[in-house]
């Protein structure tokens, strides 16, 4: 899915990042969304996503602080009077909402794990997935 220029135009001026904006700037914007549209619209891993967009990690902690600060539900809400944008917005804000669902549902499993070992008396025992074991 790409962006038209009459798109880009409405979302340009109220993204972070930009020249006039105080601290680091975004290199490129429009790149960005470009990349964080890909991630949603094909589901795959960050690690997937294109060279042409740039390095998945850049992509994906800017998206990730993005998401944590709310900025995506506020572009939406500042854009809700156009439906076009809205149909490329909300999904990101869906993908957003999913990504800090699964992190909290990890950090509290983790701290369950963490209760559970100290009960019994020891420490957190790593994952039983990222134990070796020997083949025979």
């Amino acid at each position: 899915m790409d962006l038209r220029e009459e798109q880009w135009q409405k979302l340009k001026p109220l993204l972070l990042g930009s020249e006039a904006d105080p601290g680091a700037t975004g290199r490129d914007n429009r790149l960005f969304l470009q990349a964080i549209l890909w991630i949603v619209t094909t589901r795959s891993k960050w690690s997937a996503l294109p060279p042409e967009f740039g390095r998945w990690q850049n992509s994906y902690v800017r998206f990730m602080r993005w998401n944590q600060a709310d900025i995506w539900r506020q572009l939406a809400n500042q854009l809700s009077d156009d439906s076009e944008l809205q149909k490329i917005l909300n999904p990101i804000v869906a993908f957003g909402d999913e990504h800090t669902r699964r992190a909290k549902r990890r950090l509290a499993n983790k701290n369950n794990r963490i209760a559970y070992h100290a009960k019994l008396g020891g420490k957190a025992q790593p994952n039983a997935s990222s134990k070796k074991r020997k083949v025979r």
